[in-house]
């Protein structure tokens, strides 16, 4: 059985991608969780650097995305969760153009 992403679907996994992997390395919102966790790995250790690096992340990011599709396919429920994450991701892009 072949399978085949929709490419709208495959548009809002790459940018729900993008989002996660903001949200993973940069964000502020999950800054005490990403300092917590890399205060208890090795100082300059391959796993910390994992947690700040977007390009890095990114890969497992994506694989995480990819398996969800494998797992649900082309559902809402998939569609639904990448398109808020998208959303997100582009919102907060516009947002940082528009500020006065």
């Amino acid at each position: 059985m072949m399978y085949v992403m929709h490419s709208l679907t495959a548009l809002l996994a790459i940018v729900a991608t993008a989002r996660v992997t903001r949200l993973i390395t940069t964000d502020r919102i999950t800054q005490a969780p990403r300092r917590w966790l890399i205060r208890r790995l090795p100082e300059h250790g391959l796993a910390a650097y994992l947690i700040v690096c977007d390009w890095c992340a990114s890969v497992y990011v994506g694989a995480g995305v990819g398996a969800a599709w494998w797992a649900w396919g082309d559902t809402e429920v998939f569609t639904a969760a990448c398109l808020a994450l998208a959303g997100s991701y582009a919102a907060g892009w516009l947002a940082s153009w528009d500020r006065e």
